[in-house]
């Protein structure tokens, strides 16, 4: 019979303390059978997932109980491993220390001071027992490992943590790619990708906490210098307000301080190739709503590594752009998990707007974008950032994927639906946000630090909300003049007429007269900043009512960004008004009616 957490405290109490003396005392239990004491541990297990009642569970007695029966009783010998006994008990007993791990913190410093760690890391058998011990050790591991960067140059140098865990990876991915793991899919609750999730996240918690000891920094980085444990969980990011110093160094990977160099190939190396292995060969499941275990998994571990001082492993020589072209393909499918008013589609992906939607439509189809989405997107665009600071080719190949010559420039930017599309509508958006500052990063990456090519592909309307915040000037004219449809470089761009440096796309002049925007620009009488300038109102078409408030908020965001930095001394006319006394109530005459 297995008792369930309904029992009254007090009785809980006394029942909790009475099976932690008879598993206690080999004499009791050595009596039972190996049916009688899976029962017994399972039971245990059930009653502590409620912490209420369970003092005596949580004590050192109770955890060195637990691990005797989980074949963790003893150190191993200098010179030898251990063996796991692989067993339902032992399994129950892990279980049983793991969500005692989970629920009261305090224990794992208990655990750690009884070696749990290194008989963990000392486990020689682990490739002939079962998936499910695999999961088990991998939890305790990522517990154990959890914000302790103090134990993790002994767990690394003397433990060698970084050899089980590669060899597990190596053992599970050798069952994926031969299909060994589908057979067992249906009997075995636990698999072989949720197995390599888990074993990549404690890769990522050895590598970050190394190198938060090797650098002398808090465990968990603030703001954005570092990725947090918070953000691969899919927790939600305080929004940052506007200020005058940049959140992000403008075109920089966020985390490039805290990553991984040459000097340490000899110990993290081994985890590297796992990882990579994990995004080019493992099917991703596509109907997730963000980049789901072990993909996302393994693009953080990949964070903590420097891509030039790793470049045979990012980029080798029988195919340097692959690793690349994989990353494209999981952002391609990211930013198109865009939901219509919230809506998803059946299969995963979100439907798209009819080519006939009008603007409002095609505004709420983005403004549903998923947060999921978006905290998985971070930092996979971080990757893409110092992947393309390190390998110009790569730099290259994202460049032309997402904005080739030969795109419809007669659609808006913002407004294509394509990956490029919707990477400019992110930069767009009028409040500054992690997603887009990491956007603008990227696309100011790709053009090489180049702002006057940023302003030609995505137009300045786009990029000039990232180009304050961020602090970096821009001159109408400084640079090379948009291209136009006949400038012979690349394939001809759709439709006649020159680009339109605010909006970055095409606006054909009435007549069908070609007019040139060479020199158009003009000066702010509060800021010596140039700004280029459409040449004639008529370009465009009448703006809607809704078209006219989105603007209106863009410069009210905008001056009030100009306002912080200095720039401008701006105040609202109608508050103005107000406290000047132009405008006054005037009680409404219900007798009018």
């Amino acid at each position: 019979m297995t008792f369930q957490v309904t029992l009254p405290p007090e009785q809980k109490r006394s029942y909790i303390k009475e099976l932690i003396t008879n598993l206690s005392e080999p004499k009791v239990y050595n009596k039972w059978s190996d049916v009688r004491l899976e029962k017994s541990l399972t039971n245990l297990k059930s009653m502590g997932r409620d912490p209420v009642g369970c003092e005596r569970l949580f004590e050192k007695s109770s955890i060195q109980m637990l691990m005797t029966h989980g074949g963790l009783g003893s150190d191993p010998k200098r010179g030898q491993c251990l063996a796991f006994p692989d067993t339902p008990a032992a399994c129950e007993a892990l279980t049983c220390l793991a969500n005692m791990f989970l629920i009261n913190e305090s224990t794992r410093d208990v655990a750690l001071d009884l070696h749990l760690l290194l008989r963990l890391c000392a486990l020689a058998n682990l490739n002939s027992c079962s998936l499910r011990s695999h999961f088990l050790v991998a939890r305790l591991l990522f517990l154990l490992t959890l914000r302790r960067p103090k134990i993790m140059k002994q767990a690394v140098d003397n433990y060698y943590i970084n050899s089980l865990l590669a060899g597990l990876m190596d053992f599970h991915l050798d069952r994926l790619v031969s299909k060994a793991a589908s057979s067992a899919l249906s009997s075995d609750p636990f698999t072989s990708p949720q197995v390599l999730g888990e074993l990549l996240k404690v890769a990522y918690n050895v590598t970050s906490e190394y190198i938060a000891l090797r650098k002398m920094t808090p465990p968990e980085p603030t703001g954005f210098r570092g990725l947090s444990l918070a953000a691969l969980q899919g927790h939600s990011t305080p929004r940052p307000s506007l200020s005058p110093e940049p959140l992000i160094e403008p075109g920089t990977n966020p985390v490039t301080d805290n990553q991984l160099t040459k000097a340490d190939s000899a110990s993290f190396g081994q985890l590297l190739q796992p990882a990579i292995a994990t995004l080019m060969h493992v099917p991703m499941d596509t109907s997730s709503l963000s980049i789901p275990p072990p993909h996302s998994n393994a693009i953080a571990l990949l964070l903590c590594y420097a891509p030039q001082d790793f470049a045979n492993d990012f980029f080798p020589l029988t195919d340097s752009l692959a690793l690349t072209e994989r990353l494209a393909d999981i952002c391609d499918h990211c930013l198109g998990l865009l939901s219509m008013n919230g809506e998803s589609g059946s299969s995963g992906a979100s439907p798209r707007p009819d080519s006939t939607a009008s603007n409002s439509n095609l505004s709420l189809y983005y403004a549903s974008f998923n947060h999921n989405v978006s905290h998985s997107l971070l930092p996979l665009l971080w990757l893409l950032i110092s992947i393309s600071q390190a390998h110009i080719p790569s730099r290259l190949t994202m460049r032309n994927r997402w904005f080739p010559a030969n795109r419809d420039r007669t659609v808006a930017p913002e407004a294509a639906d394509t990956t490029g599309g919707r990477m400019v509508f992110i930069l767009s958006q009028p409040m500054p946000t992690p997603l887009s500052q990491s956007v603008g990063n990227l696309l100011y990456n790709l053009w090489n630090h180049d702002v006057h090519q940023l302003v030609a592909e995505v137009g300045y309307g786009n990029a000039a909300g990232y180009l304050v915040e961020q602090g970096i000037p821009y001159m109408a004219g400084g640079g090379e003049a948009p291209p136009s449809p006949n400038s012979g470089s690349g394939k001809p761009l759709a439709g006649p007429g020159p680009v339109n440096p605010i909006t970055g796309k095409i606006h054909p002049p009435p007549n069908g007269a070609p007019r040139s925007t060479a020199g158009l620009s003009h000066v702010s009488s509060a800021s010596p900043m140039r700004t280029p300038a459409l040449a004639s109102a008529t370009w465009d078409k009448p703006m809607t009512e809704e078209e006219k408030e989105q603007e209106a908020e863009k410069l009210m965001v905008l001056f009030d960004r100009l306002q912080r930095t200095g720039v401008v001394e701006f105040e609202h006319p109608m508050a103005k008004a107000v406290q000047e006394g132009k405008f006054e109530e005037v009680e409404s005459d219900s007798s009018a009616d």
